[in-house]
């Protein structure tokens, strides 16, 4: 029997090498209803071509025999970045065949925090049981899991020994079905979920009996590049510009802690207890608590609002610790002058809100300053696409939708709703001329940039988001070796170079 195992597996390594599967004659648009390639916005338009170096040809030259295909693709996508074990299956025609995930929350909340050690170990346990139910509840027909065309991984950023029980398994699962291994960056997954889940706009209208899988999605998925992605997670605040799939630009960074990790420690600060389930943890905990907040505005003048003053107001960058350490000091001074040392509930809603309406406010200046950015070198955003595990913040949604209802998609910009330090501001270096600035309103175009939010369950770490980049990626001809190993620390603007971090 083991003689046998062996024998597939060797033969699973050579066949890698050929498989007609990574054909770029067999990539199918994502409406497969036709053989024609995908649209795209060419990155040279926008940025130049020597920010980039070119990825290594393959070695060996593969047939080049058509091999066309007469259903959607199909992906399993394995995600285990840190604190949650996820698998799912899905179609390149955005069907969400399953879906599994387990969460630990009742491993890390007593400890305050996500331990790398439980979570690594909650990994080995889970990950097996994830992935073969993940199988069986996709309804893949006779084939099972033969149908299965793309493996695809969390490859990195994340907590090293986390990635690698996933990576181990994926590759595994590549090698004995002899299908292509996709690892894929964490981060690019949350920024082309939205081209998952949402349709576009200027398509018609679905009919009330027709069915979400009838309905046209067009060659390329929407949000049409380039795009604005804010990133907004546990591990990660970052503001990009999304050119294509496999290159991005980083136009902000938080210099310190994530916005993800400053809520965190401002509800472990303020003693909420995490909610329970997939939506949970601390930061949606912080969230919900704030809002029983009778005096948000008790706090405000006791807490910063990063990097808004005029020396640092212009920088795009992100910084969160100084937010941070007024909580604890307000905190600290609460509890000092209480008689029983303690800060009663109200104050600690107020505070929260307090806290959350700064760090939303931080976010939302940053952003303003990208659109008048980007507008002014005569990039045309078409959206702004607001992911990561912060992005299911109501709050934050909100205020986006105030800040992108002044721009508009093909480079107007509704100036009524503009202050006047705001107008002269665009106006300088800006492609409008003086009569058009002095104008209260410009002509308006078709369609405002749009702020687009994947629903909150995919915002958090999920594998639904992971085999959509791997089917993505695969449709552009990139797949990964089966000798691949873990980036645990891998910036976004490196993708596309054929550089990958030690």
């Amino acid at each position: 029997m083991e003689t046998a195992l062996l024998r597939r597996f060797t033969r699973s390594r050579l066949a890698s090498t050929t498989c007609p599967c990574l054909l770029r004659s067999t990539f199918i648009p994502f409406n497969n209803t036709s053989f024609r390639s995908s649209r795209h916005v060419t990155p040279s338009q926008l940025i130049s071509r020597s920010s980039y170096s070119t990825a290594p040809a393959p070695k060996t030259q593969l047939p080049t025999t058509p091999h066309p295909r007469k259903r959607p693709l199909i992906a399993l996508g394995i995600e285990t970045s840190c604190d949650d074990t996820c698998a799912a299956i899905v179609t390149s025609d955005r069907q969400i065949l399953s879906e599994v995930l387990r969460t630990q929350h009742h491993l890390h909340e007593p400890m305050g925090g996500i331990v790398p050690k439980l979570a690594h170990h909650a990994h080995m346990r889970n990950l097996p049981s994830v992935v073969q139910e993940a199988i069986q509840s996709a309804g893949l027909g006779e084939r099972g899991i033969q149908a299965i065309d793309v493996i695809a991984v969390t490859r990195g950023p994340g907590l090293a020994h986390c990635l690698g029980v996933g990576l181990n398994a994926a590759k595994t699962l590549a090698a004995a079905l002899n299908k292509p291994l996709i690892g894929v960056h964490h981060m690019e997954a949350h920024a082309l979920t939205a081209r998952l889940t949402t349709r576009d706009p200027d398509l018609p209208t679905q009919d009330a009996s027709s069915s979400e899988s009838s309905v046209p999605i067009g060659s390329d998925p929407y949000p049409s590049f380039p795009f604005l992605t804010l990133l907004v997670s546990g591990g990660h605040t970052m503001l990009l510009v999304a050119h294509s799939v496999d290159r991005y630009t980083t136009l902000a960074t938080t210099l310190d802690d994530s916005i993800g990790e400053a809520f965190d420690k401002t509800a472990r600060e303020l003693d909420i207890p995490w909610l329970p389930g997939r939506a949970g943890g601390p930061g949606a905990s912080l969230e919900e608590f704030a809002k029983g907040s009778t005096d948000p505005e008790r706090y405000l003048n006791r807490l910063p609002i990063p990097l808004s003053l005029r020396s640092g107001k212009s920088e795009m960058k992100f910084s969160f610790a100084g937010l941070k350490s007024a909580v604890t000091r307000i905190v600290n001074q609460e509890k000092a002058g209480s008689p029983i040392g303690e800060m009663d509930e109200n104050k600690r809603q107020d505070l929260a809100a307090g806290f959350q309406n700064c760090a939303v406010t931080h976010l939302c200046q940053k952003v303003e300053q990208a659109l008048v950015d980007c507008h002014e070198q005569g990039m045309d955003i078409s959206s702004l696409v607001i992911s990561g595990g912060v992005g299911r913040n109501a709050t934050l949604r909100s205020r986006m939708d105030e800040i992108c209802s002044r721009f508009e998609h093909g480079g107007a910009i509704a100036t009524d709703k503009m202050s006047s330090k705001e107008k002269k501001k665009l106006k300088r270096g800006s492609s409008l001329n003086a009569t058009a600035a002095s104008k209260e309103t410009t002509t308006r175009a078709a369609r405002p940039v749009r702020v687009i939010c994947p629903p909150p369950k995919l915002c958090t770490d999920n594998a639904v988001m992971i085999a959509w980049t791997g089917l993505e990626r695969y449709q552009q001809g990139l797949t990964d070796p089966y000798d691949i190993d873990i980036v645990p620390k891998w910036p976004l603007d490196m993708l596309g170079t054929g550089i990958v971090p030690e």
